[in-house]
């Protein structure tokens, strides 16, 4: 071949390139263009994904927070509750055991009272023994109808201490069971 023909076939070749070349880099110039943007949008979908779970994330959060706190303080004023009426059962047993063992003295002291009354001669003294006498009696006749109030106020005490009880226990569970939720698998 000659130096004219190679030199021919060379330019020709150059030619060729710098005519296929700028439409290479042409088009490697809108596809790099095209592909920063494709993955700016990508990357901005996934982050507004995020946000709007990370939004429902703390919304959830909240609502359990709220709720959370609405039953830790009606366990609150219920435990209040049970402990006010433990406390006031506990003083009406009391009171009634007090007056279950009041009444042997009482009778025992009337009837040590009423023996002592055939020894006393002298009439204001004896009149003073009565009237003591009667004064226990009517004490000791006062008893049986408090008895019966303190008896029916404890039924009443024990009824209500049951139920603040239960109603104590369901607030525990539902406590719980929120406790498990946000405990999650």
């Amino acid at each position: 071949m000659s130096l004219t023909r190679i030199v021919a076939l060379s330019f020709a070749f150059a030619l060729a390139c710098c005519c296929v070349q700028p439409n290479g880099i042409l088009a490697q110039t809108r596809n790099s263009v095209v592909a920063p943007q494709d993955d700016h949008d990508q990357t901005l979908k996934q982050l507004l994904t995020e946000v709007r779970a990370l939004r429902l994330a703390l919304q959830r959060a909240t609502v359990s927070n709220t709720r959370f706190q609405m039953l830790i303080e009606r366990v609150r004023v219920e435990q209040t509750h049970v402990d006010v009426v433990r406390r006031d059962l506990e003083g009406i047993r009391s009171q009634v055991s007090e007056m279950q063992s009041a009444k042997p003295r009482m009778e025992q002291q009337i009837k040590e009272a009423e023996d002592g009354l055939d020894r006393v001669t002298d009439p204001n003294a004896r009149a003073d023994v009565e009237s003591r006498i009667k004064a226990m009696k009517a004490g000791f006749g006062r008893i049986a109808p408090e008895e019966e109030r303190l008896r029916n106020r404890e039924a009443a005490l024990d009824s209500e201490f049951q139920a603040s009880q239960a109603k104590l226990n369901e607030l525990n569970s539902q406590l719980d069971a929120l406790m498990n939720e946000l405990k999650g698998p």
